[in-house]
């Protein structure tokens, strides 16, 4: 069985969970639903190929765990077997869990309609190259050169844009352009 616990307080046990990217995500009805608070001021973080998670404070006697858990409402097709599913990160310990990192992104993962700033996210995850142009990037995401620069500015593309060394050039009449750095991705939390 594995089981998720903080503060010598049992959150979730299942002997079936789902092994994704190294977590193991608990069924809903397996997780003790009065240690959760939703947690809407962390807001929501969007995954390339999972979608959209939202989290939770974990609270036991009064002590709050900000954050501490997150789940995909509506997750991406690729990624469908972690619906109604919970993980748990920052402190919360995960015993006798699968090893390794379980279910990894398909590579690479389809863009699967997604247009505007959520295309540019996975473009930055799996761009055709290290240089792209306006032209490249709109027939990637259907963003204009100012829709470039306006989803620059959004907290998820800018993970993606540092994690994976993205840089905008361009402005002041110069046409945009994105340019990758060489190097491996920088893990960022």
């Amino acid at each position: 069985m594995v089981q998720a616990c903080w503060n010598d307080t049992i959150l979730a046990v299942s002997d079936s969970v789902a092994h994704v990217e190294g977590n193991a995500y608990f069924p809903m009805d397996s997780v003790s639903g009065e240690f959760l608070k939703e947690n809407n001021g962390y807001g929501m973080t969007f995954c390339h190929w999972k979608g959209f998670a939202a989290y939770y404070d974990v609270v036991v006697n009064e002590n709050v765990l900000e954050a501490a858990a997150w789940r995909y409402d509506v997750p991406y097709p690729q990624a469908e077997l972690i619906a109604d599913h919970v993980a748990f990160w920052r402190g919360v310990e995960v015993t006798d869990g699968p090893e390794g990192p379980g279910y990894v992104e398909p590579i690479p993962s389809l863009r699967e309609g997604k247009t505007g700033w959520e295309a540019l996210c996975w473009a930055l995850r799996h761009p055709p190259k290290t240089t792209l142009d306006a032209m490249e990037i709109f027939e990637l995401t259907d963003l204009s050169e100012n829709g470039i620069r306006d989803a620059w500015k959004i907290p998820d593309v800018q993970r993606y844009a540092t994690r994976y060394r993205w840089t905008l050039m361009g402005g002041d009449g110069a046409p945009v352009q994105l340019t990758r750095a060489e190097g491996e991705p920088i893990t960022i939390r």
